[in-house]
């Protein structure tokens, strides 16, 4: 296993999520400084997606052809550039363009890396491992947005947050060049064959990776829905945004590393004993992600502080550890040749289905809610509507669930 490259990948990857969810961490601000309804701060967390779902399966086309080394090092140049832009942004609009071009430059790294290390990496188990490591990036990226976003907004402002996020990515962008380029060929000798249109089709005639994507538009969903309103429920419970944002950081340090790193190994210790090492691991994402469904839901029902960050706690422990398992069935069920164009598909349906609609929807709901019935303040109707990703999620399970039982039939 090339640990140097991988390492490297895996803090570029870091970045990539530190990058995306610093803008949750200083929601509550934008909503107050930009006078925002819920539904446009769920915009704001969704806005890079525009560029990221568009370009994606684009990028994922070119890394099957193209130089990938390159791609992904210009892709984090672009996305670290566009980050410190976001911190010049006069307005709701503006804000809304530099993060649709944010969107841009990650669609390159997030759809080429995963096919980029199998063709490192044959061996399902062994990238398995490896994929492993290189999503521990998800929650500590996001826990380091949350923590240094929070903390650096609250002394310096939020503009500061944008512009000092995009200098380790603008250094780490050099690093790209100094790897070696592959050399790929197909075992003829000739480059991959199929069109960006029959590309897609030969995807989703596997009807088991077509489950696989369509569990991972839901689970998306909830868990981009879920981040751009914690903060926001947090101070309901009377804590300050900064603390908010620095506990959950920590939580979401400590149960990625532990989630996605041990639950990485734990799948590939148990899919490594059975018949088939892709059921293996589709059975693992599944119980693991409807185990921690109810935490999810009863922590934005919890009463106090110390019950809330404890439910998120465990669940989040059960959902980081299906992260590698799931990217793993992903890459390995790809057809041969298209990887990375399965990777970028992949992407285009979770970041349109998944993550645009996630705020925005939870959001809409959390307003429509708002002096109802239902709820008696505008927190219980946010608490209310962000079971809406409670159920999502609880479906994404299923899913995979029903795709580890049609896997037996598609090898």
């Amino acid at each position: 296993m090339p640990w140097g490259l991988l390492v490297f990948l895996t803090i570029a990857n870091i970045m990539n999520y530190f990058d995306r969810y610093i803008v949750h961490s200083v929601e509550p601000i934008l909503k107050s400084e930009f006078n925002l309804l819920n539904s446009q701060s769920g915009a704001l967390g969704a806005a890079f997606v525009i560029g990221y779902f568009i370009f994606s399966p684009l990028f994922g086309y070119l890394g099957d052809r193209k130089d990938r080394r390159m791609l992904m090092g210009l892709g984090l140049l672009t996305w670290s550039l566009c980050t410190a832009l976001t911190g010049f942004s006069r307005g709701f609009y503006s804000f809304l363009a530099a993060r649709a071009l944010v969107g841009i430059g990650e669609a390159s790294f997030g759809a080429i890396a995963p096919g980029y290390l199998k063709s490192r990496i044959p061996d399902t188990l062994k990238l398995n491992n490896a994929l492993s490591l290189f999503y521990v990036a998800i929650p500590v990226g996001s826990a380091l947005g949350y923590v240094a976003g929070g903390e650096i907004a609250a002394h310096w402002g939020w503009r500061q947050v944008f512009l000092l996020a995009a200098v380790p990515g603008v250094l780490l962008s050099l690093g790209f060049f100094g790897i070696k380029a592959e050399a790929r060929v197909q075992e003829d000798g000739r480059p991959p064959a199929a069109g960006f249109v029959d590309g897609c089709r030969q995807i989703f005639a596997r009807r088991d990776l077509t489950l696989v994507i369509f569990g991972y538009v839901l689970n998306t969903f909830a868990l981009n829905g879920v981040a751009m309103f914690v903060v926001r429920h947090g101070t309901s419970l009377g804590l300050e945004e900064s603390v908010v944002s620095a506990y959950f950081g920590y939580i979401l340090a400590i149960t990625g590393f532990v989630g996605s790193l041990g639950g990485g190994y734990l799948a590939s210790f148990i899919a490594a004993r059975m018949n088939h090492q892709i059921r293996g691991l589709l059975l693992f994402v599944s119980i693991t992600t409807l185990v921690g469904t109810p935490f999810l839901g009863a922590a934005f029902l919890a009463p106090s502080p110390f019950l809330f960050f404890s439910l998120c706690f465990v669940a989040q422990i059960a959902l980081f550890a299906g992260v590698a398992p799931l990217n793993s069935v992903i890459v390995e069920r790809a057809p041969r040749g298209l990887e990375t164009l399965t990777q970028g598909v992949t992407i285009f349906m979770i970041q349109l289905l998944g993550s645009a609609l996630g705020p925005i929807v939870i959001g809409s709901v959390a307003d429509a809610l708002e002096g109802s019935a239902f709820a008696s303040s505008s927190a219980m109707a946010l608490s209310l509507g962000l079971q809406v990703a409670t159920i999502a999620m609880g479906f994404s399970g299923v899913l995979w669930w029903v795709a580890s039982r049609r896997s037996l039939r598609e090898v």
